[in-house]
């Protein structure tokens, strides 16, 4: 399995994948994907010290299949946000760090922070969003909570893409949700930067990629089937 881009759309996937470390997830997908998407929602002693360890060996990643890597910033308070970027910031000619995820906060030095670092794009949750020169879409967010309006989706620089079944979201990838989240992007489906699958699991993520690859050669004649 293969999804690496034509360089016109990057396609990666989660660093949740299997039971293990961020390298191991990494090293599963470096010859499939363009990106991985570091998930650092807590910057503590122990995970600062895993990355540590395992830095050299993200970069050899890139450095050999030209993996690249997102980082989705903590959630829990801000001013771990700020050590995590600055982190990585000091990585990142040798990580290849392409983006920076970041929910919205409400604490006051959020608007100046990601006015000021280019690479910041701030994502909808499901009870709120802001709006923003780079934003990230959010389907299972958007689906089941808060809807977004045109100006956020006229800035999307990321979509985090996955399936909405019963209720739940980051599940196996459907063509309902396919259909719903067509609607609403239309052609940025296939045109925003970087579509980030965020299935935690190995088995449904290959599915999802399945579906994926059919669905977007096949998007209009199947839109038009599904809706007669």
């Amino acid at each position: 399995m293969s999804v690496k881009a034509n360089k016109k759309q990057f396609i990666g996937t989660t660093s949740w994948l299997v039971p293990g470390t961020y390298y191991e997830n990494a090293r599963l997908i470096a010859q499939s994907f363009d990106f991985v998407e570091l998930l650092v929602y807590q910057w503590d002693k122990e995970t600062k010290e895993l990355f540590e360890a395992e830095k050299d060996k993200l970069i050899a990643l890139h450095e050999r299949y030209g993996l690249l890597y997102t980082v989705h910033l903590p959630t829990n308070n801000f001013d771990e946000v700020l050590r995590v970027y600055d982190y990585f910031e000091g990585l990142s000619h040798k990580l290849s760090v392409v983006n920076y995820v970041l929910h919205p906060y409400r604490d006051p030095r959020f608007h100046k922070f990601v006015s000021s670092a280019a690479k910041v794009s701030v994502e909808n949750l499901a009870e709120r969003y802001v709006l923003h020169q780079r934003t990230v879409f959010d389907v299972g967010h958007h689906l089941l909570g808060v809807n977004v309006d045109e100006s956020f989706i006229e800035n999307v620089v990321e979509i985090h893409l996955m399936g909405i079944a019963n209720g739940r979201d980051h599940v196996r990838l459907n063509i309902p949700t396919l259909e719903s989240v067509w609607k609403i992007l239309g052609d940025r489906l296939f045109t925003t930067e970087f579509v980030c699958f965020e299935i935690f699991d190995l088995y449904e993520l290959i599915e999802s990629v399945r579906l994926w690859e059919w669905w977007k050669n096949n998007a209009e004649r199947t839109t038009q089937t599904h809706q007669t």
